[in-house]
């Protein structure tokens, strides 16, 4: 992709950035074109860079990952004018799976300082932003790494709660054994905090689990789960699955397959394994046949689909507040609103404009493979 963009745009600067180019940037010396190389704690001044660039030099700012020991606090002051803003609190990571090369990428894990948070947070909802999401590659450690114990990513939650026009909090993808019985309980306490988890299984039988080193087995995967579901039972869970890692035999991928059916997720990220350099997985033998990855991705799919719609036909007829993102026409010209419930599901009301960034409340009726369709009901 870099060598066609070099290709069809021979009087652009090409700049590369990104997870690649934070750990590859050697091999991407190579690639006659490319005018700037820079890694993840440069790549929020691009803009200021541009300008200085030579067309047929190639300039790397890139800062080894053993130097990322700290949060680079990327947030300047610009403001997301959209419904929903995205907050980033957390880099880095500690876990080493063994498919990963994330660590290598990212680094360590580290902490954003809860004030910077909070000012950028303050700045979101001065603009009257409705929902924000906090972003880390490894959430759940938010705070672990900070001298002070007391912040958390439970107390970080409770602090945003406090600002009036942030109407929702929600959660990006979090790990099962960051999940404690202070979290959920945040879930509980306060009603801005989104009843969606994100939570990547990986795959669901123990032989790959211990090989993909992986922190818990199927049965405790399966406890946490139904603890997290007793105290908030409308709460709608994701996950992540890798297809064809080496050693998915037929059996470890039925294992897989009849587990994820019985949690009965919301949704399945599906992603077949590819081998990373470094990572230790890259070595191990019986790596699986393309053709079969296909399939099961395939096979997992349509269970997502049929998951999806089994958890949506819950709802249908009850009462939900919709945050309003944006519009859409369909193909016969009928104009949509567009948004979603506190859980996630994602839902359409005809006829409605002129509604961004509104709370309204609507009645969930008729079911569709993405969405369901609903109809606004009148204020008392």
């Amino acid at each position: 992709m870099i060598r066609k963009a070099i290709r069809q745009n021979q009087n652009a600067k090409i700049i590369v950035t990104g997870c690649y180019a934070q750990s590859n940037y050697q091999d991407l010396k190579k690639i006659e074109g490319i005018s700037l190389i820079t890694g993840n704690n440069e790549k929020n001044i691009i803009l200021k860079q541009i300008d200085k660039l030579n067309i047929n030099h190639t300039v790397i700012k890139v800062k080894p990952v053993k130097y990322l020991r700290k949060f680079d606090n990327i947030f300047k002051g610009e403001i997301s004018l959209h419904t929903r803003a995205w907050v980033k609190i957390q880099d880095g990571c500690n876990k080493f799976c063994s498919y990963c090369k994330v660590p290598y990428a990212r680094g360590p894990a580290r902490s954003r300082l809860i004030e910077d948070i909070l000012k950028e947070i303050s700045n979101l909802n001065s603009r009257e932003v409705k929902e924000v999401v906090l972003l880390g590659i490894n959430l759940g450690t938010y705070g672990k790494d900070m001298f002070d114990k007391k912040v958390s990513l439970s107390k970080l939650i409770s602090l945003i709660s406090n600002f009036e026009e942030i109407k929702r909090i929600r959660l990006s993808s979090i790990e099962l054994d960051d999940i404690n019985d202070e979290l959920i309980d945040v879930f509980i306490k306060y009603p801005k905090l989104c009843h969606h988890l994100h939570i990547p299984l990986q795959s669901g039988d123990d032989k790959i689990l211990k090989l993909m080193n992986r922190p818990y087995t199927t049965s405790v995967f399966k406890n946490k789960i139904s603890q997290i579901m007793r105290k908030i039972p409308d709460i709608a869970i994701t996950t992540d699955i890798m297809v064809g890692f080496p050693r998915e035999d037929v059996q470890s991928f039925n294992n897989t397959y009849n587990f994820v059916k019985k949690i009965g997720f919301a949704k399945i990220h599906i992603f077949p394994y590819s081998d990373r350099e470094k990572c230790l997985a890259t070595l191990f033998p019986d790596k699986v046949d393309q053709k079969i990855k296909k399939d099961r991705r395939n096979k997992l799919l349509n269970l997502s689909k049929e998951l999806s719609c089994n958890f949506q036909k819950k709802y249908i007829g009850l009462t939900a507040n919709i945050l309003i993102e944006n519009e859409i026409k369909s193909k016969e010209g009928r104009l949509y609103s567009k948004g979603s419930t506190d859980n996630y599901i994602k839902v359409l009301i005809p006829d409605l404009t002129g509604k961004r960034g509104e709370l309204v409340k609507v009645q969930l009726y008729k079911p569709h493979p993405d969405y369901i369709i609903s109809k606004i009901l009148p204020k008392i």
